[in-house]
């Protein structure tokens, strides 16, 4: 769906300011929602999300990732952060953290391809970017909650990034 970046900010009354480029948003785990997003100076269009199956068997599977870096011609990635957070640590004991380690595997890939990155918490996106803004802009995808996590990262950083 295109959408213009004056009716997203007109409907969320946001800045002005514009991100020009194809961006890659993700949201990093054992299943890796993604959204490759094209931005110019008047709109806005979601190209491509879904779900990628990144850690099966205790292993990282980053062909996937690699796939959409070499398809497309990305400018920047998004992606959510993850911390370890006291009251969850008893959760990670004995784990290899697969989310952390999807995260580097990212990283590693952007670096190899030459992409910018930056990431933001998944609490910042979502108070943002609820499942009713979603559908008002036309980006929800009903099933696809990781891939929807990762919309919300890419319209959040489209909007605010700095």
């Amino acid at each position: 769906m295109k959408l213009s970046f004056d009716e997203m900010r007109n409907r969320s009354q946001l800045p002005t300011r514009r991100w020009v480029g194809c961006l890659l948003s993700l949201d990093p785990g054992h299943t890796t929602g993604y959204a490759v997003w094209s931005a110019k100076e008047d709109s806005v269009q979601l190209v491509e999300a879904g779900h990628l199956s990144t850690w099966t068997n205790a292993d990282i599977r980053p062909e996937q990732i690699q796939d959409i870096l070499t398809r497309y011609k990305i400018s920047h990635a998004v992606m959510e952060t993850y911390q370890v957070y006291e009251w969850k640590s008893q959760d990670h004991s004995w784990s290899q953290i697969p989310t952390i380690q999807v995260i580097g595997c990212i990283k590693t890939l952007c670096l190899q391809h030459h992409v910018s990155y930056t990431a933001q918490t998944a609490q910042v996106a979502k108070q943002f970017c609820t499942d009713e803004r979603l559908t008002e802009w036309g980006f929800y995808r009903p099933g696809f909650r990781h891939a929807r996590d990762a919309i919300r990262h890419g319209c959040y950083f489209l909007l605010f990034q700095k």
